[in-house]
């Protein structure tokens, strides 16, 4: 599509689409052992992101982005 980046981002120079991506959540609350259990797999989740962004960053912060 033309004219779908024609904008800069000022931060990393790169060219950026001119309108943000939609986003659709759904928030749905649990209690108990089934949040026990919610609460473990998101703290094993956010561990294994932290190793990966530790073995994956660079100098500039910017190569072998994802």
């Amino acid at each position: 599509m033309a004219g779908e980046y024609e904008r800069r981002d000022d931060a990393t120079g790169r060219l950026a689409p001119d309108e943000p991506p939609e986003l659709v959540a759904e928030i749905r609350t649990v209690e108990g052992i089934e949040a026990q259990r919610l609460a473990a797999e998101q703290a094993r989740v956010l561990w294994e992101v932290t190793q990966w962004q530790a073995r994956n960053r660079s100098a500039r912060g910017l190569d072998d982005a994802a």
